[in-house]
């Protein structure tokens, strides 16, 4: 094997494995995330994406080898090789299913993420027109945005949306309005309208696609649950700064606990992730680091740019 496909094999095969196992483990342990849930979210996107794109790339080198050290001269080689007639592209047998093998996996993710976002859109756009048959208009909220359902049971949730597929709305029970006072309304209010306002679900989006597609990676697992609660970490630091923390603490702690409260599929809740966390966060909220921020951008960004970079050509 040529020195150069041998160096891209193992890179490449060094970052999937961290970023599909310790990489992913660490990160959900570590602390400072909750100092700077922006930046661990731009991480963890570029964990998502490069340890994906190492798969591939180290399947690919391998199935490719025989044809040129640099993947992507082999990869036009390959092509070649098929316009010419030949049905393997010039590969040996094995060489030819390992790349059948990458063929596929890139196949299924490139599938899944579209096939993820219809069924969401569909499911939101579902419940959200139950919601306008069965709801009353919230007048505390912005009009059109707030309804009220008859329901015993607390909870508060967000369905996002465009004029195209329809106004995102914020959704209340009864139950949650009986226990919650003016000032903790408006403070959850101000946290579901940041949901809406920075797209939190189509940050999650990706994640959901993946470990739709590949749910026996622990990485991949652990990606979707941390995104989760790190997003309501950003909504609850947007809502704090034209809302009261304290209150929305308190409407956490008094509806966080609630039984039989279920987000319904394509929504985001006020109650999504890690209430206690959550509250003691607003009570207390944990100084900034620039100096983790600076990091997790950094790792981002050279995370990202480290597959591609080694598989470019060499003469």
């Amino acid at each position: 094997m040529h020195l150069h496909t041998l160096t891209i094999l193992l890179v490449t095969s060094a970052v999937a494995f961290a970023l599909l196992g310790p990489v992913p483990a660490m990160l959900e342990r570590a602390r400072w995330p909750s100092r700077e849930p922006r930046a661990a979210l731009i991480l963890w996107q570029a964990i998502g994406l490069a340890g994906g794109v190492a798969v591939l790339a180290a399947a690919m080198s391998l199935a490719l080898a025989p044809l040129h050290p640099s993947p992507l001269i082999a990869a036009g080689a390959f092509a070649g090789n098929l316009f010419a007639g030949d049905p393997t592209g010039g590969l040996g047998v094995a060489h030819f299913v390992l790349f059948l093998f990458a063929l596929a996996m890139s196949a299924r993710l490139a599938g899944v993420l579209p096939m993820t976002i219809w069924r969401t859109w569909q499911a939101r756009h579902r419940h959200r027109d139950l919601v306008g048959l069965v709801s009353r208009p919230w007048p505390a909220s912005r009009p059109g945005h707030g309804h009220v359902l008859d329901h015993p049971v607390a909870a508060v949730y967000c369905l996002p949306g465009r004029a195209v597929r329809g106004a995102p709305r914020v959704v209340f029970t009864t139950g949650a309005l009986a226990q919650l006072d003016d000032t903790e309304l408006s403070a959850v209010l101000a946290h579901e309208h940041a949901h809406l306002t920075e797209r939190h679900d189509l940050v999650a989006m990706p994640f959901l696609a993946w470990v739709t597609a590949f749910p026996w990676f622990p990485g991949v697992r652990r990606a979707r649950v941390s995104v989760a609660m790190l997003l309501e970490l950003v909504a609850d630091d947007r809502a704090a700064t034209t809302a009261d923390p304290a209150a929305l603490a308190s409407a956490l702690a008094r509806i966080g606990g609630s039984a039989g409260a279920a987000t319904p599929d394509g929504a985001l809740a006020i109650t999504g992730a890690g209430v206690l966390l959550r509250v003691r966060r607003l009570l207390d909220p944990p100084p900034r680091s620039p100096r983790w921020r600076a990091t997790a951008y950094l790792m981002a960004a050279t995370l990202v740019m480290l597959p591609p970079s080694v598989m470019l050509p060499v003469w």
